[in-house]
């Protein structure tokens, strides 16, 4: 998209063959000749003291180290090619703060997400870990927000800041809501063939997603459980598969509630599109959600809680209130959705988002004509 509207330098952190795989990519879009890739990394011994392969829970540490070999990588360039706009796309974090903010130029933000809370009257259904997890990213983000310089520097300094929902903007100090919009960060280069109309056999609620506990999994089963003719495809894997599994048993589903594994995305969308009747995402704090807009995309009815990313791009979502009404509400909502007339969700087409982009970086004054000058993201 934004080589769409000038010269571009990508920096990025270096993996084996990911060269090979970016020119590979590069020679199949038109935008392909304006896009020059550059790689930054943190240095080996730092890596070894990190570990490898790296620990979950040393990632952003990581991450912030390596924003510092990119800033250095951008100065670099920056004598070279003296850039208009600097833009961070790293990661869509909104609390972090970006070390791209320190290059002296028009600086973009985003989209970032990090703002959704869960719903806290639901966060005790999660299970110890999960409950755990959310405590602990709530305090961390709190602290981000009040504490975290470079967080306020990304911020002030940001002419442009671009967030995947609602939520993110007003977790925002308000000095900057004014130059924040919602874009979610969801283009469907192609988008997906639509659904089978007319399907028939057992009525069916589709999952895909990796099992979390925020992923809200267990209030869709148990949503089914209050849906005796309907059954229950899961579509993935991850670490709470198993409390799942005796959630399904605990509330008599078992027999209704199909555990699939984790599937390549053709066969997720096939998924969508010959087998399910209503697409059942009850996320309590996705930021966005690109399986969400394909299921939109393919013309699938989307039940999901109204918070976050999957709202803004399904359109709407249930209220989360007490575990006890939410389930109902979800039940009632995956019941009637063949019913009700689908909303208009956003267009996650990519002419459509380049044009919006565009629009958005004229109204900052960032972009003069029909074409800006070099441009570098970090």
């Amino acid at each position: 998209m934004l080589a769409g509207l000038g010269e571009t330098w990508v920096i990025t952190s270096p993996y084996p063959k990911r060269d090979e795989e970016l020119e590979a990519r590069l020679k199949e879009v038109p935008e392909g000749s304006r896009i020059h890739i550059v790689y930054a990394d943190i240095p080996r011994w730092i890596r070894r003291l990190l570990g490898e392969p790296r620990e979950a829970r040393l990632e952003r540490l990581e991450y912030v180290l390596w924003q510092m070999a990119a800033l250095r990588a951008a100065r670099q360039l920056q004598q070279q090619h003296q850039f208009d706009l600097v833009w961070h796309l790293t990661w869509a974090n909104v609390w972090i703060g970006s070390f791209a903010s320190l290059l002296g130029q028009p600086f973009v933000l985003g989209p970032v997400g990090g703002g959704v809370n869960p719903p806290w009257r639901l966060v005790p259904s999660l299970g110890v870990r999960g409950a755990t997890y959310e405590v602990i990213r709530a305090v961390a983000r709190g602290l981000a927000r009040y504490l975290n310089p470079l967080g306020w520097i990304t911020w002030s300094r940001a002419r442009l800041i671009l967030v995947q929902n609602p939520e993110t903007l007003e977790w925002l100090p308000k000095a900057h809501h004014s130059k924040t919009f919602v874009f979610p960060n969801v283009v469907l280069e192609e988008p997906p063939r639509p659904r089978t109309l007319g399907r028939t056999g057992e009525p069916t609620a589709l999952f895909v997603g990796r099992l979390l506990p925020l992923k809200g999994v267990s209030f869709a089963i148990e949503a089914i459980s209050l849906l005796p003719d309907w059954k229950l495809t899961i579509c993935g894997a991850g670490p709470d598969e198993h409390r799942l599994e005796r959630a399904a048993q605990k509330f008599g589903v078992e027999q209704r509630v199909h555990f699939l594994g984790w599937r390549p995305r053709e066969e997720a969308l096939r998924l969508m599109r010959e087998d399910a009747d209503v697409f059942l995402f009850p996320s309590l704090h996705d930021e966005g959600s690109w399986v969400v807009a394909e299921a939109v995309a393919c013309g699938l009815p989307v039940v999901c809680l109204a918070r976050g990313g999957p709202a803004v791009l399904a359109g709407d979502g249930v209220p989360a209130t007490t575990a006890r009404e939410t389930v109902q509400r979800l039940a009632e909502a995956v019941r009637t959705a063949g019913t009700r007339p689908l909303p208009a969700p956003p267009r996650t087409d990519l002419e459509s988002s380049r044009a919006r982009l565009a629009d958005l970086l004229r109204r900052a004054g960032l972009l003069g004509g029909a074409e800006a000058s070099p441009t570098v993201e970090s």
